[in-house]
Parts: C-alpha cells; structure tokens; sequence
C-alpha cells in the first residue's frame, strides 16, 4: 500500500482530485482542515487535506487497462473514418447508376471489374435504354447483351490471304510468351497443316532460347536465333518458304519500355504481320493500366491473356478491353502445349462476370 493527500479548498474538491488520480478504490485514512496563515494571520481560506491510502499494483494496471481503452477508441474512431471513407467513394462512384442495375454493378466490382469502369458502363446503359419497365430477366439480358459488346469479338490468327505472315509476341517479362506462342503454332500445324517457321530475340535468356529450341524440335519446325535488325531480315530470308512466322522477343519491365528499342524498329520494317501483346492475368489492375499505357505507341495489337485458371476473378479482361479498346484474341488456362489455349469465349466470360457460372 502506498499513501498520499489531496487538499483542496473543500472536501468535495479534495475527494474529486483523489477519484481523478485513483479511481474508486481509494482508501481514506483521514480528513482534516488547515489553516492557511494570510497578512497578520488573517483572510486566508482554510483547507481541506485527505490523506488516502492505495494499492500500488491495482493502481498500475488501471493505467495500463485506461491505455489499452484509449488505443481501442482511437483504433475504433480511425477505421470508422475508414469506413466512411470508403462508403462516400462507393457512393460516389455509382451514385447516378440505375437502382435496376445495382445489383450488377456489384457482381462486376466483386469480380474485379474497376468500379469507375463498371459504373461507367452501367450508366450508358441506364441513358440508353428506360429500365423502369423492364422485369428482371429482361434486364439481365440487355446487361449480358451490353457486355458482350464491351468485350467485342474475338480475334484470333487471322490466316486468309497468301503472303507470308510475322506474328510478334511481346510483353512483360514472366507472362508465358514463350509458351503461349509454341501453343498457338502446334495448333496452327496439327489442324491447320500450316508451315511455320520460329525466330526468337529473347537472348538474354539463355532458358528462353533452350525452350524454343524443344518446342521446335518437338513440332519439327527450324528456328532462329537474332540479336539485331539486320539478323532478323537474315533469318527471314532463311524462312521465305513458311507460310507463318513467330516470333518471340525478350520479356521487360513495362518501367524499362523504350519505344526505341531495336525490336520495335524491326516490328516496324514488317509490313505483313500480326503483334500480340501478352498479359497475365493475375496482374494487378493498377499494373495491368501502367503495361497497357506504356505499349500505347503501338497502334494495332491484339491481346492474349494467360493464366486464367490461376486468377481468383477475371476482371481485368473487361478492364484492359476497355482501357485499350484492342481485341482479345486468346486465353490460356494451363502449361499443356497445345492443349491449354482457346479464343476467347465472350459468353462465357460475361457470365463469369456476373456470377452466373
């Protein structure tokens, strides 16, 4: 037990400032008045002094159990904040969304559909076209049919006409381009009987080129290995005779894309060629619009999106298609070559979308 006094002019005063430092369990050992000496000993108020007694210990566990209080309602006050927040960036993002199309907005943005892209869609539908009397089937339909155009056709390989065509595969580094594109050949020659002929410019990989090398050993198909412009026309002149080129170049940092970059001068010299820009699918959106801004140089591109059977939503695809307003071409959904790639099913992916798969 310890001990100590309070004085105050009363001895309600006394007992508050005694409350305010220990608390109720204070014990009181005694009450007493002092007189104050003033001038000449006069008109001077008298005092009251308390003297209690208290348990240490208890005492310091109070405090601890008053700190640990105070942390809790100032955690409590800052993820309420963070609520509101949070509810006033909803709120404004679909404020003037059709209340007939909530319900959808929410199971696009659950599914990884950007809320301003989602809120974006939904009111053009909702200024096109008086939902008020449309039943719920009805509507659900016209978002299906409006999604399916923001998603438009797929657009794969495009094989008509006679003269040889150079497929470029670029992207960013870890997104499968390289499988990807021995997926996409091996159909080409197994249901197509196409003759194809591989270039690959990812020398700064020395697994890259080795993995090329099987895969064209595998399809029994020849492949070169450039490093510059002038390797590349070289090995296009060793393959006059294929009917389809493709060519695999050197996965980068979209932070380190330089439009100058010697590949994008050969992609350029090429008049006759298709260019796939390779995305992963389970890249972040954020990242996904960083890529895509940074590719913008190139004007006419298609887009495959890999990894899709280990994405947790598909979003994204609704996403980028919106953001570039290029053409999805492909989906991979494994490693298997050639098994694991298919044009993209926009039913499907719409369905996907909206939670009905």
């Amino acid at each position: 037990m310890k001990i100590k006094k309070y004085i105050g002019y009363t001895t309600r005063e006394a007992m508050e400032k005694m409350k305010m430092d220990l608390g109720l369990d204070a014990i009181i050992l005694s009450t007493r008045t002092i007189k104050q000496k003033g001038l000449l000993g006069f008109f001077k108020r008298s005092l009251v002094e308390i003297t209690a007694a208290y348990d240490d210990k208890k005492q310091v566990s109070l405090n601890k159990k008053e700190e640990g209080l105070n942390k809790i309602n100032n955690e409590l006050k800052a993820l309420k904040n963070m609520i509101n927040d949070i509810s006033s960036n909803i709120k404004g993002s679909n404020l003037q969304i059709d209340p007939n199309l909530m319900e959808y907005w929410t199971r696009l943005v659950e599914n990884g559909v950007d809320d301003a892209i989602a809120t974006s869609i939904l009111k053009k539908l909702s200024q096109q076209i008086n939902l008020n009397f449309k039943d719920s089937l009805s509507i659900r339909n016209i978002v299906k049919k409006i999604l399916i155009e923001y998603l438009g056709k797929p657009a794969p390989l495009d094989l008509k006409g006679q003269e040889q065509k150079v497929v470029f595969f670029i992207g960013p580094t870890g997104v499968g381009k390289t499988t990807t594109l021995a997926k996409i050949a091996a159909q080409m020659i197994m249901k197509k009987n196409w003759d194809i002929g591989l270039i690959t410019s990812d020398t700064y990989r020395i697994a890259a080129v080795e993995q090329l090398k099987v895969y064209s050993e595998i399809l029994n198909i020849p492949l070169e290995v450039i490093y510059n412009e002038e390797d590349m026309f070289r090995a296009l002149v060793q393959l006059k005779e294929k009917h389809l080129i493709f060519v695999d170049t050197t996965g980068r940092s979209h932070k380190d894309l330089d439009e100058k970059d010697e590949i994008f001068n050969i992609i350029n010299s090429i008049k006759n060629k298709e260019i796939y820009l390779v995305l992963s699918s389970t890249t972040d959106y954020a990242t996904l619009k960083s890529i895509v801004e940074k590719y913008k140089f190139i004007h006419n591109y298609k887009i495959i999106f890999t990894k899709i059977d280990e994405a947790e939503k598909l979003g994204n695809i609704l996403n980028v298609r919106y953001l570039t307003n290029k053409p999805i071409a492909y989906l991979t959904t494994g490693q298997d070559v050639p098994d694991d790639i298919e044009v993209m099913n926009t039913d499907k992916i719409v369905e996907l979308l909206l939670g009905e798969i």
